[in-house]
């Protein structure tokens, strides 16, 4: 019986036994790490130095190991490799998620993304003929965000002088082991030469790392200012400047940024970089990144005509780059070209002179503009005029200017839409066509509005203490909402005043640059969450319209030029049926540009909620508004 019971226990021993082998050959690794302190890995097993499967200690060896568990060991964690083969089966293991990281050396990035893997920092970096070589690890999703902060961090402790006394002890064991082999001789030859290469490299790497602070830039990796300047000085002599011209590109970034966010505009940067250093005469031609958005080159040219060829065809490269990329935005470019064989010469100088003719470019809607007298003196007077700008914001010279909004049912006023006007001391009382080019040329719409805003919010408050209550329609622009603080800065100056939000509408333009940001979007949500009404200029039924809708507009201005067509068949009706969608839609409407009685009637026919317009009242002052 003991022996029956003993033979018992040995067979449901082994069927047990047998049972954890099944389930564990079949369990992914990465549901039995346990805590998230143990990391299953992937090897390479015929990169020798670097990794290697040891059939005689049955696991992986090699420089790339060792380091891991050193870093492991400084992270508090536990490495672990998987499936030793002769096969290289890492892609299939990364994969099935049965590990959770990967060494990326022959693997290409294709692979990689296949596999699902994202690359970490670089451990080990050299050049293989023009090629840069980086190795580093690869993770699956299963591994943990935190766990993989730690182990990179831990292996960037891991430092340059511990490989390359890897590499050493590797060469050395290979020679005293087998030192009867000429093929271990090769190796340990090969080895001692991979030595001395990573050595070469790592001081060249660091005489690059100086030479980059000097005269790279830090974003694009091309020429920064420095390095230009002394190509300019360097090639540019008395015998051939007159066959060079120095341009100055400004591709519109400043306003991807302030819509897209800083980040997308450095990616445009390092596009439009790219392209142009392609598009460069080697070692007669530089360009350079100039004051964050800009761009400045020196180029040979035989005449105007060609060099305007080649700035149209930089200009058709980057829109195909963008296209290619599936941007959603369009640049608008504009280039002043400089040539060399006027009076000046000095780098700085002949800079400001294609920078005069850049803003030409801007101020008359043409792609480039060649540096004259002329040119000079016009710009020039606008440089005037953008510092009576800077100076009037600073003296509150902008001032609010009311257009009263009639509710058509009643006549009567039921608030106005706020405008700008400028009260400058020299020029007397400006319209905005006279000033706003340059407001937006220094980029101060979007302070000069938040002006025009408190002073609405101040307004308001004087006329609630007279017992009077109107809604003020407010216009904002790219500047502000491209802000992420602008909803709370609005916010705060209402609490300042006291004012009620319901009082306040905010006009934003349905620009399609902006209608499909992120930023946008997000705005129009905060600003309706603290009670603000949102109303759209202008109406464009695409895609973008139902994002508006889903944010909570609530109002729809119609501008003049599609009002003037009232006295058409075809206008009335597109007109209506506006009407009535906005209507089904709970949008209230605003009809702007309202100029003669017949136009006033038909909108009030149609069942038109709001209207302003010369035939009603012209823009007045605050004083004349409070007579009203």
């Amino acid at each position: 019986m003991r022996g029956k019971n003993k033979k018992g226990k040995i067979k449901y021993g082994i069927l047990t036994a047998a049972a954890v082998a099944v389930v564990w050959l079949f369990m992914p690794f990465h549901t039995i790490k346990g805590s998230g302190e143990e990391i299953y890995v992937g090897g390479m097993p015929d990169s020798w130095p670097f990794e290697f499967y040891d059939s005689e200690k049955a696991s992986y060896q090699g420089i790339l190991p060792e380091i891991l568990d050193a870093a492991a060991g400084q992270a508090d964690m536990e490495i672990r490799y998987v499936n030793g083969s002769k096969e290289d089966n890492r892609l299939s293991l990364a994969g099935n998620m049965q590990v959770d990281a990967v060494w990326t050396m022959g693997l290409t990035d294709g692979e990689l993304e296949a596999a699902g893997l994202h690359k970490g920092k670089a451990v080990i970096s050299f050049q293989d003929g023009e090629e840069r070589i980086d190795i580093c690890l690869a993770y699956t999703k299963s591994m943990q965000s935190e766990a993989e902060e730690a182990l990179e961090a831990a292996l960037y402790r891991v430092n340059e002088e511990r490989t390359e006394g890897l590499l050493v002890q590797y060469a050395k064991d290979a020679y005293q082991g087998e030192k009867n082999s000429v093929f271990a001789v090769w190796a340990a030859v090969l080895v001692l030469m991979i030595f001395i290469l990573v050595l070469i490299i790592y001081m060249i790497k660091k005489r690059r790392q100086v030479v980059q602070l000097a005269f790279r830039d830090e974003l694009t990796g091309g020429d920064n200012f420095t390095a230009w300047k002394k190509k300019f000085e360097e090639q540019i002599t008395d015998g051939n400047r007159a066959h060079y011209a120095v341009l100055f590109l400004d591709a519109g970034l400043d306003t991807i940024s302030h819509i897209y966010g800083y980040p997308e505009s450095e990616m445009a940067l390092q596009i439009i970089s790219d392209i142009c250093v392609s598009m460069l005469a080697d070692g007669s031609e530089a360009m350079s990144r100039f004051n964050q958005f800009y761009f400045v080159f020196f180029l040979q040219y035989t005449s105007v005509d060609s060099i305007k060829k080649r700035v149209r065809d930089i200009y058709a490269s980057i829109a195909e780059a963008m296209k290619s990329r599936q941007k959603r935005y369009f640049l608008d470019p504009h280039t002043g070209i400089y040539r060399m064989s006027g009076l000046e010469t000095e780098p700085l100088k002949t800079i400001q002179r294609a920078e005069i003719a850049a803003e030409f470019s801007r101020n008359h809607y043409v792609e480039c503009t060649v540096y004259d007298e002329m040119v000079e003196k016009e710009t020039v007077t606008g440089y005037a005029m953008e510092h009576e700008a800077i100076h009037g914001l600073m003296h509150q010279e902008f001032v609010m200017y009311l257009q009263p909004v009639i509710e058509m049912e009643s006549g009567s006023i039921t608030g106005a839409e706020a405008l700008v006007r400028w009260q400058n001391p020299g020029r007397g009382l400006l319209q905005p066509g006279d000033f706003l080019d340059v407001i937006k040329r220094k980029q101060l719409t979007g302070k000069m509005n938040m002006d025009i805003f408190r002073q609405g919010c101040r307004f308001l408050k004087e006329e609630a203490d007279k017992g009077r209550r109107m809604r003020l329609l407010f216009n904002f622009t790219v500047e502000n909402v491209g802000d992420e603080q602008f909803p709370q800065e609005l916010d705060g100056a209402v609490s300042q005043y006291g004012v009620d939000r319901d009082q306040i509408v905010i006009q934003l333009n349905q620009l399609v640059e902006m209608s499909r940001s992120d930023i946008f979007m997000e705005t129009i949500k905060k600003l309706r969450g603290f009670g603000f009404h949102i109303c759209l200029s202008g109406l464009e039924l695409d895609r973008v319209f139902f994002e508006y809708l889903e944010c909570g507009v609530d109002y729809i201005k119609l501008r003049h030029d599609l009002i003037r067509h009232t006295n058409k068949p075809e206008g009335k009706k597109i007109i209506q049926s506006i009407m009535n969608l906005c209507k089904d839609l709970g949008l209230k409407v605003i009809c702007m540009g309202v100029e003669n009685k017949e136009q006033a009637e038909y909108l009030k026919g149609i069942g038109c909620s709001y209207a302003t317009g010369f035939y009603y009242y012209y823009p007045v002052s605050q004083d004349a508004f409070d007579r009203l």
